[in-house]
């Protein structure tokens, strides 16, 4: 077999808030960069950095997961003037990594599918992967690797954000944040203390939930942008994992090649 696979790649989950680029070698995602999605200037930069980096004659692929339709028009344009062919985009030239019990396929963010193969092919067993993203999700994955479903909620800096939009006193430009009392005693740390743990009481409710369906406690997985806040006071995690949906794109991009014989 060609081992293909073990080429340099480079992988790009682009998000609503951040577009997260890498480079895929060798079952591991190298050099990752963050840049905010709607800074066009700066997402080109990090793509060509990566592009420059990789020290081969042949094009490397370029494999995306978007949930962004205009940027990742926009990325695709980048690559195809660089090199004179289009990226390899999941859920269109690459088909989705696992089955998906979903009633409308087409309403599934991608960047939940490649999150959650990257946990279950590491894992071959039941598990709830978390996003602590610009939404977080929460999606359950059985025992045969199929994604049965799963919960979107506001995130942390929306739901503060609406806070402020949505009435006439709360302050705006308000940052998650745990106050040391669980109650606020004043504005600012209530709208702190009721985001932030009633986000922990919420994700906590549904892994309940998933457990109570599946009859057992799947291990729990979390990644996600405001991970480092939000992990150190979700004691149900049992692994916390930066770049997990990268990891899919770049598991999804290898199985791909492997199911083809490449």
């Amino acid at each position: 077999m060609n081992n293909k696979s073990n080429n340099r790649t480079v992988v790009i989950d682009i998000g609503n808030t951040s577009v997260h680029i890498a480079t895929w070698y060798a079952d591991e995602i190298k050099t990752p960069i963050s840049t905010p999605t709607v800074d066009t200037a700066r997402v080109e930069e990090a793509l060509l950095a990566h592009y420059d980096a990789i020290p081969r004659a042949a094009a490397p692929a370029t494999v995306i997961c978007s949930v962004v339709p205009t940027v990742l028009e926009s990325i695709s344009r980048i690559v195809s003037d660089r090199f004179d062919r289009a990226p390899l985009v999941i859920g269109g030239a690459i088909p989705l990594p696992m089955d998906v019990a979903v009633d409308d396929r087409s309403e599934l963010g991608v960047d939940r599918v490649c999150a959650a193969f990257a946990a279950y092919d590491k894992l071959k067993t039941a598990c709830t992967v978390i996003d602590f993203g610009t939404a977080v999700t929460v999606d359950l994955i059985d025992d045969q690797g199929v994604f049965v479903g799963g919960a979107i909620i506001p995130g942390l800096h929306m739901q503060l954000r609406a806070l402020a939009e949505q009435t006439a006193a709360l302050p705006a430009n308000v940052d998650p944040a745990f106050p040391q009392r669980p109650y606020g005693r004043n504005t600012v740390e209530a709208m702190q203390t009721g985001v932030c743990r009633g986000l922990v009481g919420a994700v906590r409710a549904l892994v309940e939930g998933y457990a109570s369906r599946l009859g057992n406690w799947p291990t729990v997985i979390a990644t996600g942008g405001d991970l480092p806040l939000m992990g150190p006071h979700c004691d149900f995690l049992d692994k916390q994992v930066s770049h997990l949906t990268l990891r899919g794109v770049g598991r999804t991009y290898t199985a791909f090649l492997e199911a083809r014989g490449l």
